[in-house]
């Protein structure tokens, strides 16, 4: 457990530092540690579907790595539309795919399919977070992308092992509890809450380098109940990502995705929780910047 917390504390040093110190001369500065969290997590990716007996396809997942962020800066600074960068990114990468599979015969279809899933889970996903960061919302989408998941985690891990009980899911993750997973609700929650008072409520970072906007709406009781349903909401998707990487893990026959955080395994067993809050956050502040237009 020493070793897990250590890990954990160390990341979230690094992470906020590089946000809250790197970020505040060039954004672009944010993204560049994105990019290799990104292409870390496509190649544990890539060596989990190996361990299950699958050949993920090197030249679409190439492609894909070194496409998404230069497609995404470019549709983002002159159309306003990074998202556009991430689907050409994806359309080219499979059509590559394509091309080798068809005219180079040693891959088989299943080798296709799971370079395809990669190219989605975790590429495209991750990318997402390129287009949040260079957003008017931009340290707000990227606290929100990082806190609730975060909080959705600890506060899992320690209420499960507090109050222990019947697990959640045996078959998926042995350790899991339903108690872990209600304190996972209640982490996510907490997460967003803590976006709410730093941002909206306390304005910490009002004199901060490209921050963007400091606050979701013009009041701070809408502001609560939005926050209040994106904790909810992304406590569930934070638990369900980690589920979901678990089963992949289960299938591939292996116990982490990698060895680089001790304690804590690979890049990818760090990121299942944030790929699927990263949607959700996208969805919010695109919705929220629509009604304060």
């Amino acid at each position: 457990m020493l070793k897990r917390i250590l890990t954990a504390s160390v990341l979230l040093v690094l992470v906020f530092g590089t946000i809250l110190g790197l970020r505040q001369i060039f954004v672009e500065f944010a993204d560049v540690v994105g990019i290799l969290i990104c292409c870390l997590g496509v190649y544990e990716m890539a060596g989990a579907f190996k361990k299950a007996e699958y050949n993920p396809m090197k030249s679409g997942l190439i492609t894909g790595c070194i496409l998404i962020y230069p497609l995404t800066l470019i549709f983002e600074r002159f159309l306003g539309k990074g998202e556009v960068g991430i689907v050409a990114t994806l359309a080219f990468s499979v059509m590559i795919c394509i091309i080798e599979f068809t005219f180079v015969h040693k891959y088989e279809l299943k080798d296709l399919l799971s370079t395809i899933f990669i190219l989605i889970y975790p590429l495209a996903m991750f990318a997402i977070f390129f287009v949040v960061n260079h957003s008017k919302y931009g340290l707000l989408g990227i606290f929100l992308t990082l806190l609730i998941p975060v909080m959705s985690d600890t506060m899992a891990y320690f209420t499960g092992i507090t109050f222990k009980g019947k697990k959640l899911c045996p078959e998926i993750s042995p350790k899991k509890t339903i108690s872990g997973a209600i304190g996972g609700l209640l982490g996510g929650i907490i997460g967003a809450m803590l976006v709410y008072v730093l941002f909206d409520v306390t304005g910490l970072f009002v004199n901060f380098n490209n921050v963007g906007i400091m606050h979701l709406t013009d009041s701070l009781l809408s502001s609560a109940f939005v926050y209040l349903a994106i904790g909810l909401v992304g406590g569930v998707l934070s638990e369900v990502g980690d589920l979901g990487a678990s089963w992949i893990k289960r299938k591939a026959g292996i116990k982490d995705f990698g060895k680089i955080f001790p304690g804590h395994g690979g890049m990818m067993d760090r990121l299942d929780s944030i790929l699927f809050v990263l949607p959700l956050v996208y969805l919010v502040i695109n919705i929220v910047s629509a009604v304060n237009a």
